[in-house]
């Protein structure tokens, strides 16, 4: 059995630095609660069902994908106040990384999807530089049966695609518990798994960026309908509402010194 054995049940991190930049992956156990999660499936469930029918509204195939998780509001805002969760992040791009993407990674019963193929998440390579770095967040155990992530370790270093089957004779599978994160370059080469099982396999999707990158979808603005006003300043930073573009020379002057909106990325801070 090909299973990955970086798995770690509390935050180091010079150790955790020295495998993800070795291995281009990490394991950390433990991250969320059985209860959260337990909170959050029925949630997901009622979300796919809304994203099904936007889908089929626009003549697309649904399969799972939840394509900006927050506008649905609820649990899926609660897991952004996990600061443990973001930590590896802040570690890699820098505390004022923001959400790239942030999907749901879920797998039909008896099904493959379009994960399913060997793919990196970011066409750029880059030697030696994270344009940003992605994350599942395991809603089930994750086995062989239910379509467990394939993923080829240290081929973050590759500029090309792996030939098939040297990927599948290297790869390992992303066996692992409910409730940990897979942290991941997203210039690793990996697939989707297939599922043999009779239930779906649910996931969560966050890939960060440096605060200067855009958003695949831009998330306060797509916001606006959504209840935001218990959400911490910390997980408003993360989904980027810090980070916008001000749209006159007032606002960049108004905003300059408050956290309503636009704030300096590091890019524009001063050399010392």
């Amino acid at each position: 059995m090909h299973t990955p054995n970086h798995h770690i049940n509390s935050l180091n991190k010079e150790n955790f630095l020295n495998d993800f930049n070795k291995n281009g992956f990490v394991v950390v156990e433990g991250v969320y609660t059985n209860k959260f999660i337990d909170e959050l499936l029925p949630e997901l469930e009622i979300a796919k069902h809304k994203e099904a029918a936007i889908n089929h509204a626009n003549n697309q195939k649904f399969d799972g994908t939840l394509l900006a998780c927050p506008i649905y509001g609820g649990k899926f805002l609660d897991v952004l106040e996990n600061k443990n969760f973001f930590q590896p992040f802040n570690w890699i791009l820098g505390d004022t990384c923001i959400i790239w993407v942030y999907t749901s990674s879920c797998l039909a019963p008896n099904s493959i999807n379009a994960t399913s193929r060997i793919h990196v998440d970011r066409p750029h390579f880059i030697p030696n530089f994270n344009e940003g770095v992605g994350s599942l967040i395991l809603l089930n155990d994750f086995t062989e049966e239910n379509g467990a992530t394939w993923f080829l370790p240290a081929s973050h270093k590759y500029a090309e695609q792996p030939d098939e089957d040297f990927f599948y004779k290297n790869a390992k599978r992303l066996i692992a518990a409910k409730g940990s994160v897979f942290y991941f370059n997203l210039r690793m080469w990996h697939a989707g798994g297939t599922n043999t099982t009779d239930n779906w396999r649910n996931a969560l999707g966050i890939g960060m960026i440096r605060p200067y990158y855009k958003q695949r979808i831009d998330l306060p603005r797509s916001m606006a309908s959504v209840d935001i006003s218990s959400l911490s300043d910390f997980a408003k930073q993360k989904l980027g509402y810090f980070s916008q573009p001000p749209i006159s020379i007032n606002e960049f002057y108004q905003n300059a010194d408050s956290k309503n909106k636009y704030q300096p990325s590091e890019w524009e801070n001063p050399i010392k």
